[in-house]
């Protein structure tokens, strides 16, 4: 399972980053993302459910990181830039 870290990151650099590992992948396969800029994670997630991706939190050991799950479906897609 593929894995980013977006620790240290601010808007927009952890979008673009994900964006870039996300592009990779195939339905079926999952990123982890960990990260540790609240607004970064409220990003990603609304990013990745606007463009079909199925998004889940898991429990960190740091009360201020976030990981995310980001299952790629039939129905991701993400516009080309």
């Amino acid at each position: 399972m593929p894995r980013v870290d977006v620790r240290g990151e601010i808007c927009p650099r952890p979008a673009l980053i994900v964006r870039r590992e996300l592009a990779d992948l195939e339905p079926g396969d999952t990123l982890v993302v960990r990260g540790d800029y609240p607004p970064a994670e409220q990003n990603l997630r609304r990013m990745c459910t606007t463009h079909g991706f199925d998004v889940s939190a898991a429990d960190t050991d740091e009360a201020d990181e976030f990981e995310l799950r980001l299952l790629v479906t039939d129905m991701s897609s993400l516009p080309e830039r």
